[in-house]
């Protein structure tokens, strides 16, 4: 899949280690971070500070935030619910 810059990734916690006592507790996808760079196949993403790995990540450790593949598809919120040709 292709990404672009400045999409909201998630990342996959497959490879990285996390100092917990269960790896099957471990969450399986990391929190939300923005892509910098995009080389080939290859994403830069915009980690914090206290993460002691490397900031490159192939395109099947990353997986796009449902909000923005989404955008297009968002309901429009009514005033009322009809429930058998009755206000709700």
């Amino acid at each position: 899949m292709i990404y672009k810059i400045n999409d909201m990734m998630f990342l996959n916690s497959r490879n990285i280690m996390i100092l917990r006592s269960l790896k099957k507790l471990d969450d399986k996808m990391l929190k939300l971070f923005k892509i910098l760079i995009k080389i080939k196949h290859v994403y830069q993403l915009k980690l914090s500070l206290t993460m002691k790995i490397h900031l490159k990540f192939a395109s099947n450790l990353l997986q796009l935030d449902s909000k923005n593949s989404l955008n297009e598809q968002q309901n429009e919120l009514s005033d009322f619910i009809m429930i058998d040709d009755e206000d709700e």
